[in-house]
């Protein structure tokens, strides 16, 4: 086997003081920077192969603005797109680079002139950087998140902690070293909301940016957070919230735990092995339900009429999407297909999902697969709100609502089985089947 190369680079993407933050609403704006955002590029090469994982410190990447930037990468570095991964860490104290109705529009400015140039900068310094690696692998528990989606006294879905509530504890440290030993980079796999500071004013990665920092000084190498099925996850805070209420002191209570325990699965690290690599990117095919009907969509607008703000405007724009359709000739579709890109390094494979993904679908995936360990990455490649598992369409709340009105056409309730199924059988035609997990 042909030995892999890596090549990682970092450049800073923080914004002017003054930018809104993304997150809550269009209301609040930055007034300090706590730490400054990045662009952390890895860059992989094994043979003819090539793939690019960028992570940057951002909430979301708005999908028509991400396919962009895919193009941008591989005319900067060669890296076909299909073998790219552009990852946000999902941050609620960062720039607004989505943009759409609720949340206030895209920072185009910001975009143009920080964001893509630091990504691209980030890639193509990596590419020059790559040296020959060995990988190792840990994987130990974290407690850090918790399920978010609390039961109030009425038995309504709200956020907060729900200790019985399902989550992922899991937490991947990934590391690579030169043949002389010397630790070259690491990536940190969890799944788990960026939202320890709530609507804070300041700047800041939220808590992965302390676990980051810590690992970095610990192993002396670039370190970098990519975000696992986070959808139903929030940091679990001493405030018994999983938001900080504006307060930046949770980002540094939370990030030291999550530092100590991703310093003790580093540290726990068996050994260093060559790794092969593969990429490519194959489409997902979700089943979807029939509009809702004319009268159904009139009385939505009627009753969030006026309101412009998080979910109740985002539910005032779906109501006035869906009859529009019915008026410029749209004819409902049987599926939504969406490209879904997997880099295998190793015995791990990396998933894009473009989605915010509930924690059960993750763990289904990755029991599935049986040839190597599935890491599903939310909010790659784009962003198209949440996705949930069918048992909790019943209970409602935020999330579901998101996940139901997002598109002109809901997604049929056992929507998260199709999503699982498509994603093992694009993971099986992707993977080298060497090795095991």
């Amino acid at each position: 086997m042909d030995r892999l190369y890596l090549g990682v680079a970092r450049e800073t993407i923080t914004p002017q003081i003054g930018c809104q933050l993304y997150g809550y609403s269009p209301h609040i704006f930055a007034d300090g920077i706590e730490d400054d955002l990045t662009a952390t590029a890895f860059y992989f090469r094994q043979e003819k192969t090539e793939a690019l994982m960028i992570s940057v410190t951002v909430c979301l990447i708005e999908t028509e603005l991400a396919n962009r930037i895919l193009g941008l990468l591989e005319e900067e570095t060669g890296v076909p797109r299909k073998h790219c991964m552009l990852c946000a860490t999902h941050t609620h104290s960062g720039p607004n680079t989505k943009g759409n109705e609720g949340w206030g529009s895209i920072d185009q400015a910001y975009c143009e002139t920080i964001f893509i140039p630091g990504i691209l900068k980030a890639a193509s310094e990596a590419k020059k950087k790559a040296c020959v690696v060995k990988m190792g692998m840990a994987r130990g528990n974290s407690y850090v998140g918790v399920n978010r989606r609390e039961f109030d006294e009425n038995n309504r879905i709200r956020f907060g902690q729900n200790p019985w509530g399902c989550m992922n504890p899991q937490m991947t440290v990934i590391s690579f070293r030169d043949d002389a030993g010397n630790t070259i980079a690491n990536m940190i796999h969890y799944g788990c909301h960026g939202t320890a500071a709530g609507q804070n004013t300041r700047i800041s990665r939220d808590w992965p940016g302390i676990m980051t920092d810590t690992l970095e000084r610990e192993s002396g190498a670039v370190t970098a957070f990519f975000n696992g099925p986070e959808g139903d996850v929030g940091p679990r805070l001493s405030n018994g919230k999983t938001t900080g209420g504006g307060d930046i002191r949770y980002v540094y209570e939370l990030g030291h735990a999550a530092a100590l325990d991703a310093v003790r699965i580093y540290k726990s690290i068996p050994g260093y092995h060559d790794a092969p690599l593969s990429a490519g990117s194959e489409m997902i095919h979700i089943p979807l339900k029939k509009r809702i009907i004319r009268e159904e969509a009139e009385k939505m607008l009627e009753e969030y009429a006026g309101h412009t703000v998080n979910w109740q405007g985002m539910l005032r724009d779906y109501a006035e999407r869906v009859l529009a359709s019915y008026e410029n000739g749209y004819e409902d579709q049987n599926s939504l297909s969406i490209p879904q890109t997997v880099i295998r390094i190793g015995d791990v494979a990396y998933v894009s999902f473009i989605y915010e993904l509930f924690s059960e679908i993750g763990m289904r995936i990755d029991r599935m697969c049986r040839d190597v360990s599935v890491l599903s990455l939310s909010n790659t490649n784009g962003s198209q709100a949440y996705f949930v598992t069918q048992d909790q369409l019943c209970r409602g709340g935020y999330e579901v609502t998101m996940h139901q009105y997002g598109n002109i056409q809901p997604y049929c309730d056992d929507a998260d089985w199709a999503l699982i199924q498509g994603t093992v059988n694009n993971v099986n035609k992707i993977v080298n089947h060497e090795g095991g997990k």
